[in-house]
């Protein structure tokens, strides 16, 4: 196959496809835009002032910008890399396999480019690409790049899984002479005159069980927030997080968000922020979650994005990547509820921005548990910390074990079940988002007829110490925890006919949409019923959690008994 020069070839063409085209355009605007110039030297008088140690902190102060790079440039840098090298070390040869191959190659190639994808040009080409956007109507953003140089510093290291994962080599030339040898010498290090044998199953369970025994026991981190004088520390955090729920860096975010939705100004834009930090139970590191409403999608439910959201969020990326006020962090599309986290440079709050409304409804009933029992708020700020230094925190989120607190207290008789909150016949007008209630009757204590618990160190200790005890014995594989019944031992097995018929009706009409039951670990959304929120949890995880919840309450425990000695001895 013969390619002529594209100066020539594409200008002289009659008809081409969109692919054609497209690359065509591209050649033309990356010939038109002047290179680069250099940088001035104005400031290398100042720079020789300065110390190295200065410089390094300078530039660990900066906020690193995040680049762009498609993957598919690296595994086509690869893959240019290893056509020149097989151009020049042999003569060029074809099979059937490899014939097959470059086939695909091309026909994949052109179906990408059929697709009409936004072409990325880097930010000094932006200008040039928005004109270029003007005449042939294709979308364009200008974006920081990978330099080419960078990619030449990645290098692929080849392994076989047939022969124990051994390492092949780094270049492909060494991984296809593997393959033609038939896996040679496939256990680099056997003993000598005798083949190695693959371990008992015994001898692997033992070794499973020991790695774990290492594993299960209870950080030193962990130990002494136990055992230590905490008073001083969480009165701190209290107040931190008390503070954080309204402070005014969040009106700045918000006024900033709404001049960022101006496009959609034909449409009615509401921002509302929830999260940890909202309730009072968040920390300086925490995010703030924000909720977007564009065109009152408040009351519209999805358990998975539709076009239309998915659409939105493309949309609102563009704008974050065009704006100087943001950087965006990572988009996740894929999520049951995707989101953008992008950082807010002038506040340096990072902040998730979804399109459902339900994450601001849990955070109104977080805020009700709080205000109406405040031993909740500091069980939770202490459980949060504990979670952090168990490194459990990415399977249990901040707002499970909330709701596990708070399931805790409901049969402590200590909390009113959301049930019992959204029935209130003085409830009169009930505010759904899909199938779901999402509202309740605030109603007080004094008026349930529930005692109020006085929150002391010594208090938040011993409710932290049932706690553990509670969930170190809880039957997981029979019970689930369940805050909207509030009640204990909720059987997995006959939970679901207890629902409310919504629930049933809309599970019955999105099977797939039914609340995940066959999981190690159940704890129910008390809003949105069909939400398993440690659906993420593993075995392993739950195990982890159990025997650590065992341990803190011997701590705990021990703790108690020397302290009630000491004040024996000195009475």
């Amino acid at each position: 196959m013969r390619i002529d020069d594209y100066d020539s070839f594409w200008v002289d063409k009659a008809v081409y496809n969109y692919a054609e085209r497209l690359f065509y355009e591209a050649i033309q605007s990356s010939a038109q835009i002047p290179a680069p110039e250099p940088n001035s030297s104005e400031n290398k008088v100042g720079d020789t002032k300065k110390n190295k140690k200065t410089k390094m902190a300078e530039d660990q102060r900066k906020p690193k910008s995040l680049l762009y790079l498609n993957p598919l440039t690296l595994e086509a840098s690869f893959f240019l890399e290893t056509l020149e090298e097989v151009s020049r070390q042999n003569e060029p040869q074809l099979d059937p396999y490899l014939t097959n191959l470059l086939e695909r190659i091309v026909v994949g190639i052109e179906q990408y480019l059929d697709k009409k994808p936004a072409y990325i040009v880097p930010k000094e080409r932006q200008q040039v690409a928005s004109e270029q956007k003007q005449q042939n109507g294709t979308q364009s953003t200008g974006v920081a790049f990978v330099l080419p140089n960078e990619m030449q510093k990645i290098r692929r290291t080849f392994n076989c899984a047939a022969c124990t994962h051994r390492i092949v080599g780094t270049t492909i030339t060494k991984a296809v002479a593997h393959l033609a040898e038939q896996h040679p010498n496939p256990n680099p290090n056997p003993t000598q005159g005798q083949r190695p044998t693959a371990p008992k199953k015994l001898e692997k369970k033992r070794a499973e069980v020991e790695a774990r025994a290492k594993v299960l026991a209870l950080p030193k981190k962990v130990r002494a927030l136990l055992t230590g004088d905490i008073t001083n520390k969480f009165k701190d955090k209290y107040k931190l997080a008390d503070k954080l729920k309204v402070i005014p860096e969040y009106d700045v975010i918000e006024q900033a968000l709404c001049n960022l939705l101006s496009p959609f100004s034909s449409q009615t834009v509401r921002v509302y922020k929830f999260g940890s930090r909202i309730t009072g139970i968040g920390n300086c590191s925490s995010d703030l979650d924000v909720f977007i409403d564009i065109g009152n999608s408040f009351h519209t439910f999805e358990h998975r994005a539709s076009k239309e959201t998915l659409t939105k969020l493309r949309a609102l990326r563009a704008l974050f990547c065009a704006s100087r006020e943001w950087r965006i962090i990572n988009v996740i599309e894929q999520a049951r509820v995707p989101i953008i986290k992008t950082l807010h440079l002038s506040s340096g709050i990072e902040c998730d921005i979804c399109f459902n409304s339900l994450g601001f409804c849990n955070t109104n009933l977080l805020k009700y548990i709080f205000e109406t029992q405040p031993i909740a708020q500091f069980m939770c700020i202490y459980l949060k910390t504990w979670l952090e230094r168990c490194r459990l925190a990415e399977q249990l989120t901040t707002y499970s074990i909330a709701l596990m607190v708070i399931y805790f207290l409901q049969t402590k008789n200590l909390l009113p079940s959301v049930l019992e909150l959204q029935e209130e016949p003085l409830m009169t007008q009930k505010v759904f988002v899909g199938p779901w209630i999402s509202n309740f009757a605030h109603k007080s204590l004094a008026d349930l007829k529930l005692d109020t618990i006085e929150v002391t160190i010594s208090c938040i200790k011993e409710f932290v110490k049932e706690f553990f005890k509670f969930y170190a014995t809880f039957k997981y594989e029979s019970f689930l925890v369940c805050p909207y019944f509030g009640k204990e031992k909720i059987s997995i097995s006959t939970m679901e006919a207890a629902l409310p018929p919504r629930y049933r009706e809309y599970a019955s009409q999105h099977p797939e949409s039914a609340l995940q039951l066959r999981k190690p670990m159940v704890v129910q959304d008390p809003i949105q019923l069909n939400h398993n929120v440690t659906k993420a949890v593993s075995k392993y995880g739950l195990q982890t959690f159990v025997e650590y919840c065992q341990q803190s309450v011997t701590i705990l425990g021990d703790q108690s008994e020397n302290l009630k000695k000491h004040s024996n001895n000195t009475a």
